[in-house]
């Protein structure tokens, strides 16, 4: 996990520092956006009784509401594939999902930097015998740089790191307590307004 999180960190800032003379152009006050995400995440799951980390495709949409150059607020659904389902045996399968509200803040208009944040719900799903999914409340933050493509599209790379706490599984087969998940991605986002 630890060499997956220096890369991934790693060709963002190379990205970030590939076009210092971009001038990005958000989008203007009082318009909708949208926005679509492409990339790689990796995942651990820890709990009092055991942990691993897998990587995978991570996936996002978002959209929301310019109130000023500055400030945007919205809806982000992501998530990622740590292992594809297969209709023929159903004991593969895992996988992480996140609802969230989200705001973006543009520290320096006009300049293309941005952070976001966001609150809202994880799913961790895992269809292996004896290992349980969950769901629990979740915090994001992430940070990109837009490049503009034309005056309404933009491309940004962006690194986003999300953490949540698991609901408890407590049964007749087992009980496991302080489940715990973190979500690193980097991916390409792809904006309009």
């Amino acid at each position: 996990m630890r060499s997956q999180a220096r890369i991934l960190i790693l060709g963002y800032l190379l990205a970030l520092g590939a076009f210092p003379a971009c001038q990005a152009q958000g989008a203007a006050q009082g318009a909708f956006w949208v926005a679509g995400e492409l990339g790689y995440g990796s995942a651990t799951v820890n709990s009092a009784v055991a942990a691993h980390s897998k990587g995978g495709l991570a996936l996002g949409f978002e959209g929301g509401y310019v109130f000023t150059p500055m400030f945007t607020l919205g809806l982000r659904l992501s998530g990622c594939t740590l292992e594809t389902s297969n209709l023929n045996d159903p004991s593969k399968g895992e996988s992480l999902s996140f609802v969230s509200m989200t705001a973006r803040v543009y520290p320096l208009p006009g300049q293309g930097v941005f952070l976001r944040g966001g609150i809202g719900s994880m799913r961790y799903t895992n269809n292996r015998p004896l290992e349980w999914g969950g769901s629990g409340t979740g915090l994001a933050l992430g940070a990109g740089y837009e490049f503009p493509l034309t005056k309404r599209l933009r491309i940004a790379p962006v690194l986003d790191l999300t953490w949540s706490k698991l609901d408890d599984v407590d049964n007749a087969v087992t009980t496991i307590r302080n489940r715990r998940c973190k979500f690193l991605s980097f991916g390409i986002n792809l904006s309009f307004s």
